[in-house]
């Protein structure tokens, strides 16, 4: 009976836990998010359309937004897009 209660005790504790991490995943999320609109409204004041770079980093997560003349290069983590208008 007590090695039942021992992994209630555990599930229990893990629970707390994964709350305590998505509560900070979705912190960090809002923050991207106010980070990259922030970039974006800097970015058109600045009024460059054709150059420009924009790099977001909070925590363990990166963002990134190269453009020169038709070409654009996307990153967010480990991912990434290229692309070019014709």
């Amino acid at each position: 009976m007590s090695k039942s209660k021992s992994t209630e005790i555990s599930i229990a504790e893990a629970s707390r836990q994964l709350d305590g991490v998505r509560r900070a995943a979705s912190m960090a999320g809002r923050a991207m998010q106010r980070l990259e609109a922030e970039a974006e409204r800097i970015a058109g004041d600045v009024g460059t359309s054709s150059r420009s770079l924009r790099l977001v980093s909070a925590g363990e997560q990166f963002s990134a937004l190269i453009r020169h003349g038709k070409t654009t290069i996307q990153i967010e983590g480990d991912a990434f897009a290229v692309t070019t208008e014709s």
